[in-house]
């Protein structure tokens, strides 16, 4: 099922509208795991970079220099919403770095004014299009959707399509109860929404790994359901009446406000992570204390017997994996970091695999 479709920007660059979308903040670690993607798997990805909460939102806006190199011709979005409170940071800081690239801007209901306007205005400059990032959660109700109504509107009329290629970024954010109701609130969300405007795509967002690990008994490791998939699945069966696909989008393997706090750092444990078919494997893995290598290396054996391990060839999150448990690769066992930066690199290479099979 490979639903990609290539489109002219730019004088008639080929761009392709993407198979999965991530919400990955803006660092070190999602943007080497998205680099190292083998290129075929790359090109169905198009992540949605949130540029995290910072202590200084005045200052340089993380590295969007290293996004424009990883994204070259593949379409993705940039959204500064941690940096609203101080405009020039996004319109002298960020802005001139997506220029004559394939990023495009996300806005959305409840932003500043001069966001709005200032990314429809960016938008159309660059050719690329906007990104119009709104939560389910409100867009569900007659009351939310009016405000996207008015705000497409003010933007560039009814016919907003027309000049400006918009893409509907439709968040769930957080999955994680088992009794979510997740399905009928996007399909109430795009009931109301999808009339509005013709929307070059539409992508539903959800993240289901856990905000905090659960304890497990031993080394474990335990399992998470992965609820985004399930819901994705069911409101493409339930067949809403839309002019587009409804693309999937999750938050890589990490949670769904990963982005909203600082980086953190230093803390005496990490979580080991890996993704299958329908849940997430986690492992609570100390980063310190006498023997803490040895630990991390029987958490990681434990996770490369699970049957579902998919071999060291597959990403560069499993190679991590596999030389971390058979003590081939560096002499230590890395740092939560590098566990996330490793989680992501197999659940992208796993999810991208999964929706171009």
């Amino acid at each position: 099922m490979n639903r990609s479709a290539t489109k002219a920007v730019n004088g008639g660059a080929t761009m392709v509208e993407p198979l999965y979308v991530p919400v990955l903040p803006m660092r070190r670690g999602p943007l080497a795991a998205y680099s190292r993607l083998a290129p075929f798997l790359q090109a169905a990805v198009s992540p949605l970079w949130t540029i995290p909460l910072r202590t200084n939102p005045a200052g340089p806006p993380g590295p969007p220099g290293a996004v424009v190199a990883a994204q070259r011709a593949t379409p993705a979005w940039v959204d500064a919403r941690h940096l609203e409170g101080a405009p020039r940071a996004v319109t002298e800081g960020l802005w001139p770095y997506l220029l004559h690239t394939p990023l495009r801007p996300v806005t959305g209901p409840g932003r500043p004014d001069w966001q709005q306007s200032g990314c429809a205005d960016f938008a159309r400059a660059c050719g690329n299009g906007l990104g119009l990032r709104v939560r389910a959660a409100d867009a569900s109700t007659e009351q939310g959707a009016e405000e996207v109504r008015r705000l497409v509107e003010r933007l560039a009329g009814p016919d907003l399509a027309r000049d400006l290629p918009v893409d509907l970024l439709l968040d769930l954010e957080a999955v994680t109860e088992e009794d979510h109701q997740a399905d009928k609130c996007a399909l109430r969300a795009l009931e109301l929404l999808g009339p509005l405007t013709r929307w070059r795509s539409i992508v539903l967002l959800a993240g289901s790994f856990p905000p905090t690990t659960p304890e497990p008994s031993g080394w474990g490791p335990i399992e998470a359901q992965r609820h985004d998939w399930d819901v994705w699945h069911m409101v493409r069966h339930a067949r809403p009446e839309l002019p587009v696909d409804v693309t999937y989008g999750d938050y890589g393997a990490h949670h769904a406000f990963a982005a909203d706090a600082g980086a953190g750092g230093g803390a005496p444990w990490g979580v080991l992570r890996y993704t299958t078919d329908r849940t997430f494997l986690l492992a609570k893995a100390p980063t310190i204390g006498d023997g803490h290598a040895e630990e991390v290396r029987e958490i990681a054996r434990r996770m490369i017997a699970e049957p579902e391990f998919r071999g060291a060839g597959f990403s560069e999150g499993d190679r991590w994996l596999h030389a971390c448990a058979t003590g081939t690769g560096t002499p230590g066992v890395g740092n939560a970091e590098s566990w996330i930066r490793a989680g992501h690199s197999q659940h992208l290479a796993y999810a991208a695999w999964r929706l171009t099979a």
